[in-house]
């Protein structure tokens, strides 16, 4: 019985939300049409103009009333949909900001644990190619190891331009999401 009147109120509720001129109509016209029968009134007397006016005097307090309603009603789906907006926007801020801790993090532990050792390992090379330079076998083993140093460096250069691109894209989700227009 309960879940039968839950039902009932959220059909009710979702005709309210998406005709709420009709359903104001209905409720003006169903006051009129009760109030203008008149069971004690006598067949034979006579209405003058001020007994008409007077009949339908409520009728301009209804229809600023139904008014009212209707511009609530306005009010609160504009609420509704800038509380939506603004929940996206927390949720793509949110990522945003898990992607900048993201390339920080990634930055750091790159520039601790990859790029110092390549950096001693670059100097390392160069030092060798110059106790070295005539022996050609030995140049060329450092050139295979600068060529693999080279890969590993554009590759974690890859990966930050990555990271930072993923910073960028999620900008532009934000700028796209502010450039909408809103209804409110």
């Amino acid at each position: 019985m309960k879940e039968l009147l839950k039902k009932i109120w959220l059909k009710a509720k979702f005709v309210y939300d998406l005709y709420p001129v009709l359903i104001a109509a209905v409720v003006i016209f169903s006051y009129y049409l009760l109030t203008s029968f008149n069971l004690f009134k006598h067949h034979g007397q006579r209405q003058s103009f001020l007994d008409f006016v007077m009949d339908f005097d409520s009728l301009f307090f209804l229809w600023l009333a139904a008014a009212a309603l209707l511009q609530v009603q306005k009010l609160r789906r504009a609420h509704r949909q800038e509380q939506e907006h603004r929940h996206t926007m927390e949720r793509v801020l949110d990522r945003q900001q898990i992607y900048s801790l993201l390339i920080s993090d990634i930055t750091s532990l790159l520039q601790d644990n990859v790029n110092n050792p390549l950096a001693v390992i670059s100097v390392t090379t160069q030092e060798i190619r110059r106790r070295f330079e005539k022996d050609v076998e030995i140049m060329r083993w450092l050139d295979r190891i600068d060529g693999a140093m080279n890969r590993i460096h554009h590759t974690i250069r890859d990966l930050q331009a990555y990271e930072a691109q993923k910073l960028v894209e999620s900008s532009s989700e934000i700028r796209k999401m502010e450039a909408a227009p809103h209804p409110f």
